[in-house]
């Protein structure tokens, strides 16, 4: 298995109900099964789940104002503006689109 970012997803894993839920944050990358508690994941390095970028996460930001946790962590650039997420995705896309041309030259002989 290679080395990876993990991204998150917030998990109830209480099964009573008449109990307080015990939340924690799942990995959602295939064959990752990594969790950790949401107490603990200040510090932690995360994949953004809009960019796809690393970032930091810091519990005081995924608690929020509103004292409820994020479901799906982003980051701030994220949380500030979705056209900065689009702008870095067409980016991605453009950047593909050109390796892959440079790809298909590269492969043709030139004396055709």
């Amino acid at each position: 298995m290679t080395k990876h970012y993990h991204k998150y997803r917030l998990k109830n894993l209480s099964r009573d109900k008449t109990k307080p839920p015990y939340y924690v944050y799942v990995c959602i990358k295939q064959d990752c099964s990594h969790h950790i508690r949401i107490e603990l994941i200040d510090g932690k390095i995360s994949e953004c789940n809009r960019c796809d970028r690393p970032f930091q996460m810091s519990y005081r930001k995924l608690k929020g104002t509103n004292k409820k946790v994020m479901e799906r962590p982003h980051c701030d650039d994220c949380t500030k503006s979705r056209v900065t997420v689009k702008a870095v995705k067409k980016e991605k896309i453009k950047s593909a689109l050109d390796d892959l041309s440079e790809l298909m030259e590269n492969m043709y002989p030139k004396d055709i």
